[in-house]
């Protein structure tokens, strides 16, 4: 997402939603000061500063705000599946479907699955939001959606996965550190978040469009759906812009 689609993204966020993500930016800015401080790394709290498995899961038993319903883990592609010098590995982020399942419409699920000619995936627990990707230094670089059969969880149109986004916040006796800075990530790239969310469902219908039989979301030649690049020093640098400061 350069500057100009940027821009027409956050033109589209409200003054409320502006400040969020201003309060979102300190936040993350803060968790950056706090790993200087320490010497320490992002990963430092799941990984012990160990390299990380090929497609383990970190933690094993992921990190899970049972209470507030939502949770993650980080894992790394083998070199054939992922380039390692552009992504050390990612976290699958996901809402619980005990605690946020009554919330969602299933009629306007239904037919959302009904485009898709898709059906609901038995026994899921979850429901898979999105991924955000990190070069070996712990930086974001990108997130990016995939296709349900990835992790077998729910998925759910960008709507709805959008409002469950926007309420996504982990508290656990451990893992705080990485559980407040990717809480302040997603609340910080709103935007961009609902452009990626958007672009995954305009893929699925097209993909649904071409083919006559069920079966999209669990084709394994069908991985990724969208994908778009993050900066935080570009978002922060437009964020706290005159525009924006003295304009909302």
């Amino acid at each position: 997402m350069n500057n100009k689609d940027l821009s027409a993204a956050m033109a589209h966020q409200t003054p409320q939603q502006i400040s969020h993500m201003q309060s979102a930016a300190e936040a993350l800015l803060a968790c950056y000061a706090e790993l200087a401080a320490d010497k320490s790394h992002l990963l430092s709290e799941i990984l012990d500063d160990s390299v990380p498995r090929q497609w383990a899961h970190y933690p094993d038993d992921d990190v899970i705000d049972h209470a507030g319903g939502y949770q993650f883990f980080y894992h790394s592609h083998s070199p054939e599946d992922r380039d390692a010098t552009a992504e050390h590995g990612h976290f699958h982020v996901f809402a619980r479907q005990d605690v946020h399942g009554t919330g969602v419409d299933p009629n306007a699920e239904q037919e959302f699955l009904k485009r898709l000619n898709g059906e609901l995936p038995a026994d899921a627990n979850t429901i898979h939001l999105l991924c955000v990707a990190l070069d070996a230094k712990g930086v974001p670089t990108a997130l990016f959606t995939v296709n349900r059969w990835v992790t077998g969880d729910h998925l759910l149109s960008a709507e709805t996965t959008l409002r469950l986004l926007s309420g996504f916040s982990v508290h656990t006796q451990h893992e705080l550190r990485i559980s407040k800075w990717l809480t302040a990530l997603l609340a910080l790239f709103r935007p961009q978040i609902e452009q990626l969310l958007m672009e995954r469902d305009k893929a699925l219908w097209k993909l649904a469009e071409k083919r006559r039989k069920s079966g999209l979301l669990e084709d394994k030649s069908v991985e990724l759906l969208s994908s778009i690049p993050i900066d935080i020093d570009l978002q922060i640098n437009w964020l706290f812009s005159d525009e924006n400061t003295t304009g909302h």
